[in-house]
């Protein structure tokens, strides 16, 4: 993004999205406890070792975030309720582990095979919050705010052999989340199997799985490539991933001033992990090519063949959305979505 429209997002974005009205009691000297879904090494990780760093240094010193990696302070799935009951301040977490307390968040989050580009997601959550009410309702209703998503490379299909066709996916036992990955798993004749992202070595070790969507860069991060050498050419999902989140208890112990640093770091910081990401994603091939892992092409006619298998995930998302009386936020989301991915 430009520092132009970065600017232009920052101007349009805070008065709606971040800034409240504090009491003149706001707490100058605070620490911040994060609960961290993923480990300490990935590319996404060390932007938020980043941005813990420069909210402090510009704070100076008043604002400390500590953070607690790999689920240290509670699972992936606990994130949300720690959040509520004040058991932590912030927490790295991915909304589609939510999609009853979070539908419109999860949505981007969780929905596969929409989106083929990095730079989709950081368009697609800054169009989203700024123009579809919702997103800003979704979080006060849950008491807390949203700061920024940190984004992913293209989810590959890895698996213990190589996959290649759609028929090649039948019987295959596939590690899922959310509600909406299990069922393009399903539609090929795959078996979906939840697992966190701690059991996707073991579960693949131990046969619990055949294969697994994961980026590139993650199968080194968490050392895939030591139980699945094989990498098929096709993106299963593609959107932004963890999102960086403070309870509306912690964010009012900021003072105006502290909050406006915070925002505008946020920012930052998903402009610093979009390109981190993308780095990190090209270094992870040469990488696992040392390793033995072999890159396969799954056919552009198979892949459409997929595609055309899955469920209507945008009509059911609408669906879904119209029964608790929010589909206009629905056909709104799924416009700017088709719009931003030109699908």
């Amino acid at each position: 993004m430009k520092m132009k429209k970065l600017k232009f997002f920052l101007t349009a974005a805070l008065p709606a999205a971040f800034v409240i009205t504090l009491s003149a009691g706001a707490s100058a000297d605070v620490t911040l406890r994060m609960s961290h879904q993923w480990t300490e090494n990935n590319a996404g990780s060390q932007i938020d070792k980043w941005f813990a760093n420069e909210i402090e240094k510009r704070t100076g010193g008043a604002v400390k975030i500590k953070i607690f990696w790999a689920e240290a302070l509670g699972k992936a799935k606990e994130n949300l309720t720690l959040l509520q009951q004040g058991a932590v301040d912030m927490a790295a977490m991915s909304p589609g582990y939510f999609p009853a307390q979070m539908p419109f968040y999860a949505a981007p989050n969780s929905i596969p095979m929409t989106m083929d580009e990095v730079p989709h997601a950081t368009e697609l959550m800054k169009r989203l919050m700024l123009e579809v009410p919702i997103y800003q309702e979704e979080t006060k209703r849950n008491g807390i705010k949203a700061l920024f998503f940190h984004h992913l490379n293209p989810y590959k299909l890895v698996c213990k052999e190589a996959v290649t066709t759609v028929a090649g996916m039948k019987g295959k036992k596939m590690r899922t989340w959310g509600k909406d990955m299990p069922r393009m798993v399903q539609a090929v004749g795959g078996t979906p199997v939840t697992l966190s992202l701690p059991q996707i070595y073991e579960g693949l070790s131990r046969g619990t799985v055949d294969c697994a969507p994961f980026a590139v860069d993650l199968v080194v991060n968490y050392k895939i490539y030591e139980v699945a050498k094989h990498i098929s050419n096709i993106t299963l999902w593609l959107g932004p991933s963890t999102g960086i989140w403070i309870s509306q208890n912690a964010w009012n112990k900021l003072s105006p001033a502290q909050q406006e640093i915070v925002a505008k770091t946020g920012l930052e910081a998903a402009e610093r992990d979009r390109e981190a990401v993308i780095e990190a994603g090209k270094k992870a091939i040469s990488t696992l090519k040392a390793k033995g892992v072999k890159f396969h092409d799954f056919p552009a006619a198979e892949a459409a063949k997929w595609r055309a298998a899955n469920p209507d995930f945008f009509a059911d998302f609408i669906k879904e959305m119209e029964k608790k009386g929010w589909g206009d936020d629905a056909r709104k989301t799924i416009a700017i979505w088709k719009e931003v991915t030109g699908r």
